[in-house]
């Protein structure tokens, strides 16, 4: 299975300043926003990494509700040295170069690869003073997301924007049975082209981590005017992307905020 639909949207070049800084801890370099905070949030990207598109932004936006918010620069190798050393490179067109995305996605596997990073942030985030972690993923990141979980319990909750767990397919393991050890209830938010046997109201990851969590902490909302990458990468000069960001942004700002209470 691949990593996101034939309508993705392509590199987006973000317009403005991020707020934060980039910080080193251990085996993992990360982007890190917001003051100090028992609630953390990592905010893993889509795959032109941890500087792509609007990303940085969106952590901002993420610490504005009172969160310390942390983007990981795990993406590597990176092909053709990335973007801002991170992930694809800003010129690379998954329409045009599919065939070359698989061979360099799945040099990044998440165990024995990724984990080790991921397990360097979360320490450091509890020297930091955080005490529970939410998470927000972005197509590729809603994979790493549903790994992350499977090996920390001390995350309570997740956003995952257009999702990509069946990059789960790719490294020859099943996405079903990588939901069955996800510890954590997830919010997904599907844009026009992502499965619906997956994140549908009736898709198969949807209604396992209901039949965990339960209803009112696993939920699912079909972006249907969208195509996958919106969030990070649309171009909100159009109308409708700009809705649709926002909306988006506010139904997982108020998801966390219920499910993973900020100070």
């Amino acid at each position: 299975m691949s990593c996101c639909p034939p309508s993705s949207l392509g590199y987006l070049q973000a317009d403005a300043t991020a707020a934060g800084t980039t910080v080193t801890s251990g085996a993992c370099e990360f982007y890190q926003v917001g003051e100090s905070s028992s609630s953390a949030i990592l905010l893993f990207p889509d795959v032109w990494g941890w500087n792509g598109g609007r990303t940085r932004l969106l952590a901002d936006e993420f610490a504005q509700g009172g969160y310390r918010v942390y983007v990981p620069k795990v993406l590597n190798p990176t092909l053709e040295g990335g973007t801002d050393g991170d992930g694809l490179p800003p010129n690379f067109d998954l329409s045009v170069r599919g065939g070359e995305f698989g061979p360099w996605v799945t040099q990044i596997p998440f165990v024995g690869g990724i984990d080790k990073k991921v397990e360097a942030l979360i320490a450091y985030a509890k020297e930091q003073g955080a005490t529970k972690l939410g998470m927000v993923g972005c197509c590729w990141g809603a994979w790493a997301a549903f790994h992350a979980s499977a090996i920390c319990s001390d995350i309570k909750c997740a956003v995952a924007f257009h999702p990509s767990c069946q990059l789960e397919g790719m490294f020859g393991g099943d996405v079903n049975e990588l939901c069955g050890r996800v510890q954590c209830p997830f919010y997904f938010m599907p844009a026009n082209g992502d499965s619906p046997d997956l994140y549908g109201p009736q898709g198969t990851l949807v209604t396992a981590l209901q039949g965990k969590f339960g209803k009112d902490k696993t939920r699912t909302k079909l972006f249907s005017d969208m195509s996958h990458g919106w969030v990070p990468r649309g171009d909100i000069k159009d109308d409708k992307v700009k809705r649709d960001v926002q909306l988006a942004m506010d139904e997982a700002r108020a998801y966390l905020a219920e499910m993973l209470p900020p100070k």
